[in-house]
């Protein structure tokens, strides 16, 4: 799953740069397509230090992501005060771009690390000719950690939505709030649809 949604976003990422590169000789350096640019620069940078962060530091998952949850939302914050995206009122919402972002690649970094350890296991019980028997979902983090993702967003979209209905202002956290649900919902039905798929094939 985590392959695919890489590859899609490199195949969407590699389409955007081609055709706003195009774009530029036909109607010039826009301020949509200055954006654009921004985004893949800064995208750049934040990839370089996750590089860096990773080879040259071995804290633990939920440790390693709080840091780079702090770091990143300061470059972002300081990236985007110098090229005019945040000022003084707005800038906080920084903090929820990264922390959606962030909390999203860590539930799927703690299922493929549970998945890749029970292959490891499965594999050395077949290499001694023990029976493999699937884990108990009950006993599996993974899903645990998405489904907590999920209904954190969940609360926060309804939060959005009420603030929207009381105040009729439109608030960006909105959008934000209803991609992550939509996209955490997608990632557990798959979960747990790959878990009941090799439970079958065990039993």
């Amino acid at each position: 799953m985590r392959k695919i949604l890489k590859d899609t976003c490199i195949f969407a990422a590699l389409m955007i740069l081609v055709i706003f590169t195009f774009s530029i000789t036909g109607v010039g350096l826009t301020d949509e397509i200055k954006l654009v640019f921004e985004i893949f620069g800064l995208a750049f940078v934040l990839s370089v230090f996750n590089y860096l962060f990773d080879e040259k530091t071995s804290f633990a998952m939920i440790v390693s992501y709080l840091i780079k949850y702090a770091v990143v939302s300061v470059v972002v914050i300081a990236f985007g005060f110098i090229v005019g995206w945040f000022y003084p009122s707005n800038y906080w919402m920084a903090f929820i771009y990264v922390g959606v972002i962030t909390a999203i690649v860590y539930a799927l970094d703690s299922v493929k690390t549970e998945k890749d350890i029970d292959d490891i296991n499965e594999m050395v019980k077949l290499s001694n000719n023990e029976k493999v028997e699937a884990v108990p979902l009950k006993k599996k983090n993974g899903w645990k950690v998405i489904l907590i993702l999920l209904i954190t967003m969940a609360v926060l979209l309804i939060a959005s939505v009420a603030g929207l209905l009381v105040t009729g202002k439109y608030n960006p956290g909105l959008l934000i709030f209803s991609a992550a649900t939509a996209v955490l919902s997608v990632i557990l039905i798959v979960y747990l649809a790959v878990y009941n798929s090799r439970r079958k094939k065990r039993a």
